[in-house]
């Protein structure tokens, strides 16, 4: 009796406690799925794709904005980033000390690897792994509100040699090709080219 109760207990939580990133969620967002915006909330980024400041997203109070990049048609969600920032290098090392002990309490058979050194030699890139997915820990100096400041961020996305990064960036290149078509056929259109 206790087993099904606690089963029915289990089964009656919302998907949004039971998500992780190990099923491709991430701060409230999942990747391959629509991210539901209005197009002026978007930044365009130089490779086509759209850069969102995520309205409502699922996240630990420390953490300050959480971003998606989507691709530039169907806004297909590819990455999903948590960021924080500091006044000094060694508060954001610290967050990102403690984010990572988290990470790796919470999906202990994650690959840690990867790791990046900036020219002093201080790890400034940590990457969890568990095919398809990746989890990049980031720590870079940053302008914040017109301030220079250390911004730690949290990142999950496709693992780079999974063939689900593949096809997400293949359907965003089309995407990016189709409304560059579209662009230069209504330029054409509707411009004055006697002579041309």
């Amino acid at each position: 009796m206790t087993i099904r109760l606690l089963l029915c207990c289990l089964f009656a939580l919302p998907t949004v406690v039971l998500a992780d990133a190990s099923d491709g969620q991430f701060m409230g967002y999942e990747l391959g799925t629509k991210y539901p915006a209005s197009p002026q909330d978007v930044e365009v980024m130089t490779t086509g794709n759209l850069l969102f400041e995520a309205e409502n997203p699922a996240k630990p109070a420390d953490i300050v904005q959480v971003s998606v990049i989507t691709t530039p048609g169907s806004q297909t969600i590819g990455y999903i980033i948590a960021a924080s920032w500091y006044e000094t290098e060694e508060d954001a090392r610290e967050a990102g000390r403690r984010y990572l002990g988290l990470l790796r309490a919470k999906y202990p058979d994650w690959g840690l690897g990867r790791e990046v050194m900036d020219e002093s030699l201080r790890i400034v890139e940590v990457n969890l792994d568990k095919a398809p997915y990746n989890l990049q820990l980031r720590l870079v100096r940053d302008e914040y509100e017109s301030h220079s400041m250390w911004r730690f961020s949290m990142g999950l996305g496709w693992d780079r040699e999974s063939r689900e990064l593949r096809a997400w960036q293949n359907q965003s290149a089309a995407e990016y090709a189709a409304a560059r078509a579209t662009e230069h056929e209504q330029l054409v259109e509707e411009a004055d080219t006697r002579g041309l």
